[in-house]
């Protein structure tokens, strides 16, 4: 089974919504997937699928905010639909434990495995038996250093962050107005491209980076944006790069009392409750599509399994999320799910 195929052309995060197919004449390459939309499963493919009484491995680096587990039901959800017999295993952001959950999967000897990686570095050991058993293994947010993967699946990173940063920048509408950036230590290509969109939509608009913080605990976080608050009375946003630090950002910021604006990467459901509320510092959020990426998971391995070639990157595009269109984004991100506004 050929594991990876590259891109056409190399294209990258700035082609995001333009990949797909090219040719060139007679000597053309075998035709990639690129998108989500290309993975989608014939009637045919799907009765193909149901009748090979699969099973697949979908191992998620944590389940603490609403895109990990929005990935994990629209999975579940369409694995039913296609008769796929699916194993969770949600390793906390422990690397250690996610290494235990891996092997156990490969020595169970299941059809295929999807991965949201603690950490792309250590768990290449894993990709590598994984590939001995010639198990096909699809990654969100960026290729193992060790090991080959059928394909990495990333949401418009660089784009939605830039995006959501320069919304907050123009609501500033201030030179060298001072921004502060509260992350996430993932050693992952998929965090790097948010904070270089961020600090991309900063310079453009002629402002200036103070402070860039990052940890995996809210708690944690709200005390970082706490502390930045108060040491620089003229910080004028905050740009937080994932669900927990939009929402540790927004309390930090209210119990300030400052007007300092807020973008953010991820709108989960805090975020949208912020929005619905009328009297919020948050001017944009950058939304991923985890529902759809948790779908496609299964439509790439089943692809993979029935003999397709899968692009070096599948690309799903992100939704701008603000006060004048969170109601019509909320249906679109998280479909079938009730408003939280509406509890």
């Amino acid at each position: 089974m050929k594991r990876i195929a590259r891109s056409p052309l190399g294209l990258g995060i700035a082609s995001a919504f333009a990949i797909g197919v090219l040719t060139a004449g007679p000597a053309a390459a075998q035709e990639c997937l690129g998108t989500a939309e290309a993975l989608t499963l014939t009637p045919e493919q799907v009765a193909d699928v149901s009748a090979r009484g699969l099973t697949f491995g979908f191992l998620t680096n944590n389940q603490s905010d609403d895109f990990s587990r929005t990935l994990v039901a629209g999975a579940e959800a369409y694995s039913a639909e296609i008769g796929v017999d699916l194993v969770i295993n949600n390793a906390d952001f422990d690397a250690n434990t996610q290494l235990s959950q891996f092997d156990a999967l490969v020595q169970r000897g299941v059809d295929g495995i999807f991965l949201t990686a603690v950490d792309a570095g250590s768990i290449g050991q894993a990709v590598r038996r994984a590939n001995s058993a010639d198990i096909p293994v699809f990654i969100v947010g960026g290729a193992p250093a060790r090991g080959e993967v059928i394909s990495v699946m990333n949401a418009a990173s660089y784009q939605g962050s830039y995006d959501a940063t320069a919304a907050m920048m123009e609501a500033i509408g201030t030179p060298n107005a001072q921004i502060a950036i509260l992350g996430i230590p993932f050693a992952l290509q998929t965090i790097r491209d948010r904070e270089k969109g961020v600090l991309d939509a900063v310079g453009a608009a002629g402002g200036q980076i103070i402070s860039l913080q990052s940890d995996f605990s809210q708690d944690r976080l709200l005390e970082l944006a706490t502390n930045v608050i108060q040491a620089n009375p003229d910080l004028a946003g905050v740009v937080a790069t994932w669900s927990l630090a939009v929402n540790a950002a927004t309390e930090a910021v209210a119990q300030s009392g400052r007007d300092i604006l807020i973008a953010g990467y991820d709108s989960e459901a805090p975020g949208y409750m912020e929005l619905h509320s009328g009297d919020t510092n948050i001017v944009a959020l950058s939304g991923q599509q985890a529902a759809l990426q948790g779908r496609a998971a299964l439509e790439g391995l089943s692809q993979a399994i029935l003999e397709a070639e899968l692009c070096e990157e599948i690309i799903t595009s992100n939704l701008l999320v603000t006060a004048e269109n969170y109601a019509e984004m909320w249906d679109i991100q998280y479909p079938g799910v009730k408003p939280p506004w509406e509890n």
